[in-house]
Order: structure tokens, then C-alpha cells, then sequence
């Protein structure tokens, strides 16, 4: 699942607080989200993009109804002005054994 949020000016630095904060805690609660990222866009400076990646169905609904996951977006409401979810469904996919390490360095 890919998320675009486009950000009112001035807010990116708050929805950028918000969002280490849902990432820690989807890394630590969330066994079956098995990538949760959240990206800047250089050329954007105002838009974020969220990619997951869940086990299965059962991870995503689980996912959307953790208390952290609800507080990221009642927390984010007032810095975002629009956005736009793209449910994907994986056709093929290639991945190197560090992915995770490279992306999630702890």
C-alpha cells in the first residue's frame, strides 16, 4: 500500500514528528507489517509518501486499528490537505537478504 500525503505549508516538520513516531512503534508492535517506510520527496518538498507492506489482509486490519496508527492520523489531520491511497497486489518482487537493514538501520 502506497500513501501520498500532501502537506499545508509550514506543517511538513510536524508531520514529519508525527510520522517517527508511528514508524517506531509499527516496528516494534507490528510483526506482520513487515515493511512500514515513510519518505520525503526532494522534489516535493511538501508531499510524503508512506509504503507498506503486510503479511497478509489480516496484518492490514490489524495494522489500521492499533491506538498508535489512530493517533497518527487524528495527530497529522491539521498538517495534511490531501491524500491518496494506492492499494497494490504483488505480481513479482526481488529483494536482497539486507533490505530491511538498509532501510530500517537500528
Amino acid at each position: 500500500m502506497i500513501t501520498i500525503y500532501a502537506l499545508a505549508e509550514g506543517r511538513a516538520d510536524d508531520f514529519d514528528d508525527v510520522a517517527d513516531l508511528v514508524v517506531d512503534e509499527v516496528a516494534r508492535r507490528e510483526p506482520d507489517t513487515l515493511l512500514f517506510a515513510c519518505h520525503t520527496v526532494p522534489s516535493a518538498p511538501l508531499q510524503r509518501i508512506v509504503y507498506a507492506i503486510y503479511r497478509d489482509d489480516l496484518a492490514l486490519e490489524e495494522h489500521e486499528q492499533q491506538p498508535h496508527v489512530r493517533e497518527f492520523a487524528r495527530r497529522v489531520a491539521h498538517s495534511v490537505t490531501a491524500t491518496n491511497v494506492i492499494e497494490l497486489s504483488l505480481a513479482g518482487a526481488s529483494a536482497s537478504d539486507h533490505l530491511a537493514a538498509m532501510l530500517m538501520p537500528r
